[in-house]
């Protein structure tokens, strides 16, 4: 309705001269102070993802996103023309007369161009920018993670984890230097989301102090790891302590897992929370508020004292299952790995698919609309095509300058499109992780390729229909 006003409101006569006229190369005034408005305000609500966090922060990239694909839609004319200065020179050189005649015509009607590239751009926004979090989350958390262990062994016990006095029997063995059990629990906190109060439930992590800094390093930026000892103390991450306005010496609410309220003092601020979980609580804090005390996992780290042992002939890998021998057959000594002290394991494969589905269905109504599109604009351009065929263009040339087109559309729709998801995703990626934001390449191959099936689907079908519509054998 928007487009149609400015024809409705002339006379006739007026009408027949705008037919004939020249297509407007560029959007409106309307459309470009809209359209940057819009574009500022994405990289606005960018910005202010990078100081958020959680779901305040996902919230404001989403944002961004939204936003910034809008103005792409809106500016779509000027934004072809920089596509066209970047693609149309190869264009040129790659097709010949057909990639001249591409040029030519992308050139002469950028408004068409930037309607063809727009449904592209969404698609390939969104999918990213929904794809993209959950991986980008995962490798910090595996990242950080890894470098926090600095254990070298880890002894299991299976299902039923191990008690609380086989840390102790490992600490005594031969070459063993430390030693602590990890005890997994949950907590709920009460805080607040974009101004709204949440509860969320939190895993964390139970150790031992003693000799903790040989076994872990969660790179602590406030305090003492020292100090985490009796029921009374709790370690706190970073960015967590930034929301909630604590540091040292504070104290934090929390509702332990069996429903217990406490409020610890906080003895340590750390940096790796992603991979070590949010808090971190001294084990005998929660070992009576959980259904069975007992470590999944007894983390060892062995050094100068293996070295000795090694020397003496002693194997500290021997010497520990020696030392878990009373604590049944069911005990596994094995080299430790990130995935020992992660706080999440890595999300499931039934999980990711169901994203991938999710997301699948969604896009796929979206590519949908890309077919469409691109289906109207081939089918409106029969008057061009048969001009073309009228002055001596080979079918051939025009089957080559259509699929010349169709590459001109795609990649310009995926470039802009990534550049699109990768100003929100970089937002939320700093925001939530500190690193760059991560899609595996699989992923965006899959999206690359569906993103062209759909554009050769739209073009190169309504265009090659054996010459009794667009490319007839002549004018008509």
């Amino acid at each position: 309705m928007l487009a149609a006003r400015s024809i409705t409101r002339l006379r006739p006569a007026a009408a027949l001269g705008a037919a004939t006229a020249d297509e407007p190369s560029g959007p409106g005034r309307f459309r470009t102070v809209a359209g940057v408005v819009l574009a500022f305000a994405g990289v606005s609500s960018a910005g202010v993802a990078t100081t958020q966090s959680g779901q305040a922060a996902g919230a404001a990239a989403s944002g961004a996103a939204l936003s910034l694909v809008i103005a792409v839609a809106l500016l779509g004319p000027r934004v072809a023309r920089i596509a066209l200065g970047a693609l149309g020179r190869p264009l040129r050189r790659a097709g010949g007369v057909s990639g001249f005649l591409a040029e030519r015509a992308a050139s002469a009607h950028t408004r068409r161009l930037a309607a063809a590239f727009t449904p592209i751009v969404l698609v390939v926004a969104f999918v990213c920018v929904q794809l993209a979090a959950g991986p980008t989350l995962e490798r910090a958390s595996d990242r950080q993670a890894s470098a926090a262990l600095r254990a070298d062994l880890v002894a299991t016990g299976g299902a039923a984890g191990l008690p609380a006095g086989a840390a102790r029997a490992v600490r005594e063995a031969l070459g063993v230097t430390a030693a602590t059990g990890v005890l997994r629990s949950a907590v709920v906190l009460a805080d607040r989301e974009a101004g709204e109060p949440v509860l969320t439930r939190l895993p964390v992590l139970g150790v031992e102090a003693r000799g903790l800094s040989g076994i872990l390093d969660p790179r602590v930026t406030a305090g003492d790891l020292d100090r985490l000892t009796g029921r009374d103390a709790v370690a706190v991450g970073a960015d967590r302590a930034k929301s909630l306005g604590v540091g040292p010496g504070d104290r934090v609410a929390l509702r332990l897992g069996d429903g217990t309220r406490v409020e610890p003092r906080v003895v340590a601020v750390y940096g790796h929370e992603l991979g070590l979980g949010e808090f971190l609580f001294p084990r005998e804090a929660l070992a009576g508020h959980v259904s069975a005390a007992r470590d999944q996992v007894v983390l060892i780290r062995t050094g100068a004292g293996a070295s000795s042992g090694a020397a003496s002939g002693a194997d500290p890998v021997a010497a520990v299952r020696k030392a878990l021998a009373p604590y049944g057959g069911g005990v596994a000594v094995r080299a430790a790995t990130p995935d020992d002290i992660r706080i999440a394991p890595p999300v499931p494969d039934e999980d990711n698919a169901m994203i991938v589905i999710g997301v699948g269905v969604i896009g796929g109504f979206a590519l949908l609309a890309v077919v469409t599109t691109l289906a109207l604009i081939t089918l409106g351009r029969r008057g061009e095509f048969r001009l073309l065929r009228t002055v001596g263009t080979g079918r051939r040339q025009l089957r080559r300058m259509l699929v010349l087109e169709t590459g001109l559309v795609t990649v310009a729709g995926l470039v802009i499109g990534t550049a699109v998801a990768a100003v929100p995703l970089t937002a939320f990626a700093v925001a939530v992780a500190g690193t760059a934001p991560y899609l595996p390449p699989a992923h965006y191959g899959v999206i690359a390729g569906a993103v062209a099936l759909a554009a050769a689907a739209g073009t190169l079908v309504p265009g090659a229909s054996g010459g009794r519509f667009v490319l007839g054998r002549g004018a008509r």
